[in-house]
């Protein structure tokens, strides 16, 4: 259950900054607010969300989440700076996030593949 809140704050918070980053660009008065709030319940849900296991590869894709977050708390100061280098950081933040997602779907795929071996050497 509490897994299922942590998702819901990781959709909402992007969806938030996605809508928000939009608005800051166009100067609607309260964006930058709307953004940091946005990145703060995506910051959560990349907190809770860390993977416990002893794979190294898992540990550093996940860190690699965690510091595309913190990029993203970094744009939100800038954006309160008034510095137009905060969509800069946000790029940044993209490719740390498309990167780790093609990487881990990758690892997925290995690692059904050797299982996939294993099973028919064990038959």
């Amino acid at each position: 259950m509490l897994k299922k809140i942590y998702n819901i704050f990781f959709i909402v918070g992007a969806i938030t900054i996605l809508v928000s980053s939009v608005l800051v660009m166009e100067h609607v008065l309260y964006s930058k607010y709307v953004f940091a709030v946005g990145v703060a319940m995506y910051i959560l849900s990349r907190m809770r969300s860390t993977y416990q296991g002893d794979d190294f590869r898992l540990k550093r894709l996940n860190r690699l989440y965690f510091l595309s977050s913190l990029f993203m708390l970094g744009a939100s100061y800038m954006q309160f700076k008034n510095l137009n280098s905060w969509v800069a950081i946000m790029l940044m933040s993209a490719l740390t996030e498309l990167y780790v997602a093609i990487r881990f779907s990758w690892y997925e795929k290995d690692i059904k593949a050797k299982e996939e071996e294993d099973n028919k050497l064990s038959e």
